[in-house]
């Protein structure tokens, strides 16, 4: 039986021997893989070392991009927001324009549709030729006429502000007024005419128009009474509480005095009222000034509005 103990004492030196060779034997087939092995793992901590800051700066960028985006869209929003109050500028300023196109193809319609000659200035200052008739006239009802045998025409539109005039002074029987002389055409104020110049001579100039200038070829002027002073127009009209009634009412129904105190046509007419429209009446009643006091291009701004208002 072999003594191991001997056995490994004599030979430890070729055990040793062998042991280191077959150790380096083995180092020498597994260093290359383990030193392959420790590169690589340097190699692979480079490239993420590499990765992670290219993805570091590649998030930088990317950060950059999203703020230049986040930026143009708040600036795009802005824009969207100035085109959006823009558009609603422009439709608002179209929406004004064509009301206002609107506004005036209607008041181009209203004026085709009036009468120019209503609020034009006559006695002596314009003419209205011998064909002029109103287009419209209708018969006065003959209880509110002063000659009741009379057949007196009035403009048909401005009739009822004329009645209803009458009617409301009628609640004071010492008010009440009736028609003394309405339309007249141009024949009939020639004729009336030469009967005053025969009467009075030239003098008939002061209170009487020619044909052509008088504001009774209208329609729409009309000379009041009351029943008491019968069929004669005097001055003396002035005194009675018709005409003061109608001084501080008339406005309300359209009508002015044409020829008041100092006029620079004829002699005082507190019998001779005018339909002028219940807008126009109320300005000058208001600013206490007279209808011819007016120049004649502020006075046609009123003829679209003549008939607007009922009468009171």
């Amino acid at each position: 039986m072999i003594n191991f103990k001997k056995f490994v004492d004599k030979n430890l030196t070729q055990i040793q021997i062998g042991t280191a060779i077959l150790l380096l034997a083995a180092i020498g087939t597994s260093g290359y893989f383990i030193y392959s092995l420790f590169r690589d793992i340097i190699f692979i901590k480079k490239e993420m070392a590499s990765s992670k800051a290219s993805t570091g700066e590649s998030l930088t960028v990317l950060g950059g991009q999203i703020k230049d985006l986040q930026s143009g869209l708040a600036i795009a929003a802005k824009t969207n927001e100035e085109l959006a109050q823009s558009m609603q500028s422009q439709q608002n300023s179209l929406g004004q324009t064509l009301s206002g196109l609107a506004g005036t193809v209607n008041t181009l319609e209203k004026l085709s549709r009036t009468d120019r000659e209503l609020l034009q200035k006559y006695s002596k200052v314009y003419f209205l030729n011998e064909n002029y008739v109103p287009v419209q006239l209708a018969t006065i009802d003959q209880k509110y006429l002063q000659n009741k045998d009379a057949n007196q025409k009035f403009h048909t539109v401005v009739l009822p502000f004329l009645t209803k005039m009458i009617d409301d002074s009628a609640g004071d029987p010492s008010s009440t007024l009736l028609v003394n002389s309405a339309y007249r055409s141009f024949g009939l104020q020639s004729a009336l005419k030469k009967t005053y110049l025969y009467l009075y001579g030239t003098g008939a100039n002061s209170f009487s128009a020619d044909q052509g200038y008088s504001e009774h070829q209208l329609g729409t002027a009309v000379d009041l009474n009351t029943p008491s002073m019968g069929s004669v127009l005097d001055i003396k009209f002035e005194t009675t509480p018709a005409f003061i009634w109608l001084t501080s009412n008339a406005y309300k129904y359209g009508f002015v005095l044409s020829y008041p105190k100092n006029n620079a046509f004829y002699q005082y007419e507190p019998w001779h009222w005018r339909f002028v429209g219940v807008e126009l009446a109320t300005k000058l009643h208001n600013e206490n000034k007279n209808f011819y006091d007016l120049p004649q291009r502020e006075i046609d701004t009123y003829l679209t509005k003549i008939f607007d208002q009922s009468p009171h």
